[in-house]
């Protein structure tokens, strides 16, 4: 049965393009570029000489190889990609490897409440996976070719099971999705006999038969998928030794998605809420909160709290976070009508919930089990998040100024960082690249020669107002071609990347140049930040990249921009809420300056916008 939806012709991407291996000069005069920011002029030589001797020798031995596995595969980027940086990653998937992305703040007054919108959820998930299955999800463009769909395929069903060294990607047709409830695991079918969707009144009643089911809080299994991956994999092997735990396990993965149904958690003074969101969507919250209700392995997992607060956990090796972002708008566009989903005669005769029992947990389950609880007592200990709504301007501001918002926040992440920590950061943006078959992303260095004059001019006490106004412009529409140039695979990472892999993959010496401090510096990302863009009240959040720096993710709407900041507490300077500050400083420096060039009554407004980030 067709959904009720506008889109009813079949769209599929016609002539995307194959992954390039671009030519290895091009690329060492963009990464050149990319790192002359950060070093003396003496300093840079040395970088120089170091990469031209490695165009010459080592890499273009390395080019070769690669050109020719470019020549045999569409995309020789896709599959190394995933396997090298997500499956072969052994730390815990929790924060590290899983972003989360919210729903605006709902309003439930009661248990009912709860369980409706969780049913809205579940059957806007359902109907949204039939428009991926029969390519009724719109094509988009740039320029003239088609963006990839691909990776909306591989949300639904998906799974990464825990192997030694390297996971594994798996992936499952089925028809019910598992709801945890108090570390409790249930079977919830989610289609009729002729595969049409439950409507949300039937899904309500079953989630609430959960709900008031008056069981005992279940056993921490949960707990497990948080651990590092090697020890997961461990536990894994001893859990799933017994087979009836085996089939448990097996019936979680096999699931379309989890559904979350966490225990109230008390809301925050004004402003935190957010923040509070992030965290429990990122890790659950801790040993005392919600962790063990979770299971990280699963590419998404829906997470809905009493208090009000929802959103999805995703895993990311599959995909990115565009088609989770897709699905949510989908659901929160629709939910909106109160007719939605309630078609009468969609009930049908349906196996009921069952819950699903763990049997037979040693004192080895129990071992794993402690290990899991150390990992993530320090992952939510030493995360630190702050996650807030910039309330003096959006996108139509710095859009009606001939300016790209997406450029204009990154500067202002910059100068941010300089300001606090009084050098520049190596900054990482990421870009999709679905102009090729199977495409993943690129990084943006955001960090220029351009974005450097901008810091110094806008640090600087010497700086007039149109010097500043002008570094600015040329600071983000320099950022502007690189994000372009990215798009069309013209950049520096993926394809030093691949050179790395020809490495490996050919029990290669690992050339000087990947240890060269250029290299080392360019690729130690102190600013891990992506574009969310969303019209809801919602927002994406992120881990850091490293101890020495922030995640940041953005949602730029028409008059206020939404940012999630994270950092781990393991260093004094190092802090999420001093970089969140900094940033709306920043922020609203920028806006002043700007407006200040549209005359006095834009730059008033500025000011006391100024004045109340300051209090």
């Amino acid at each position: 049965m067709l959904p009720k939806v506008a889109i009813t012709m079949k769209q599929v991407p016609c002539n995307l393009l194959p992954y390039p291996v671009m030519p290895l000069k091009q690329t060492m005069a963009l990464y050149l570029l990319s790192i002359r920011p950060f070093f003396t002029k003496e300093g840079f030589i040395k970088q120089q000489r170091l990469a031209m001797e490695f165009l010459h020798n080592k890499g273009y031995e390395l080019q070769q190889l690669l050109e020719a596995a470019g020549q045999q595969e569409i995309n020789w980027l896709a599959d190394r990609w995933i396997t090298s940086n997500y499956l072969r990653h052994r730390g815990p998937l929790t924060v590290f490897s899983s972003p989360c992305m919210s729903f605006p703040k709902q309003d439930f007054r009661n248990v009912i409440d709860f369980t409706h919108f969780t049913a809205q959820a579940i059957y806007g998930m359902c109907e949204f996976k039939y428009l991926v299955e029969h390519d009724l999800i719109p094509v988009h463009k740039m320029d003239e070719y088609d963006l990839d769909n691909s990776q909306f395929h591989n949300v639904f069903g998906t799974v990464r099971k825990p192997q030694k060294s390297c996971d594994t990607l798996e992936q499952c047709n089925s028809d019910y999705v598992i709801v945890i409830h108090q570390n409790n695991f249930h079977k919830l079918p989610v289609y009729t006999a002729d595969e049409r969707i439950l409507n949300i009144n039937e899904l309500r009643n079953r989630l609430l038969g959960i709900v008031q089911g008056n069981q005992a809080m279940g056993p921490e299994i949960g707990l497990l998928t948080h651990d590092t991956r090697d020890n997961w994999a461990d536990a894994y092997g001893a859990l799933c030794s017994q087979e009836h735990n085996a089939n448990v396990v097996q019936c979680i993965e096999e699931a379309l998605f989890t559904v979350s149904l966490d225990e109230m958690v008390q809301l925050p003074s004004k402003g935190q809420e957010r923040t509070l969101v992030a965290k429990q969507l990122l890790h659950g919250g801790g040993l005392n909160s919600n962790s063990a209700n979770r299971w990280m392995d699963k590419t998404m997992q829906l997470i809905v709290n009493p208090n009000g607060m929802a959103g999805i956990c995703m895993e990311h090796a599959p995909a990115d976070p565009q088609p989770v972002v897709s699905i949510m708008n989908y659901v929160q566009s629709n939910i909106t009508n109160p007719e939605y989903g309630n078609d009468s005669d969609i009930i049908g005769l349906v196996e009921q919930p069952h819950q699903l029992h763990f049997v037979e947990l040693d004192q080895g389950i129990d071992l794993w089990l402690g290990a899991a609880r150390s990992s993530i007592n320090k992952i939510s200990n030493r995360l630190e998040m702050e996650v807030f709504k910039f309330p003096c301007y959006g996108k139509c501001l710095i859009k009606s100024q001939g300016l790209s918002p997406d450029s204009f926040i990154q500067m202002a992440l910059q100068l941010a960082f300089y300001r606090l920590h009084n050098e520049l950061p190596a900054q990482y943006e990421s870009a999709h690249l679905r102009i090729f078959k199977y495409g993943r992303t690129e990084t943006i260095r955001s960090t220029s020669m351009k974005s450097m004059a901008f810091v110094t001019a806008m640090t600087s006490r010497n700086a007039s107002l149109k010097q500043r106004l002008i570094a600015l412009r040329a600071a983000v529409d320099g950022h502007q071609t690189q994000t372009k140039l990215a798009m069309r695979g013209h950049a520096v990472d993926r394809h030093l990347f691949g050179l790395l892999q020809m490495a490996r993959e050919n029990a290669m010496p690992l050339p000087e140049f990947f240890c060269s401090l250029g290299y080392l510096k360019s690729t130690q990302f102190r600013v891990l930040s992506a574009q969310i863009a969303t019209s809801h009240d919602g927002f994406m959040a992120c881990g850091p990249h490293t101890s020495e720096g922030y995640g940041c993710c953005y949602n730029p709407r028409e008059n206020d921009i939404i940012l999630a900041i994270s950092s781990w507490n393991l260093k004094p300077q190092i802090s999420a809420l001093n970089y969140a500050k900094a940033i709306e400083l920043a922020l609203a420096d920028m806006g002043q300056l700007i407006l200040e060039a549209g005359g006095y009554c834009a730059a008033k407004a500025a000011s006391d916008c100024k004045k109340e980030v300051k209090e």
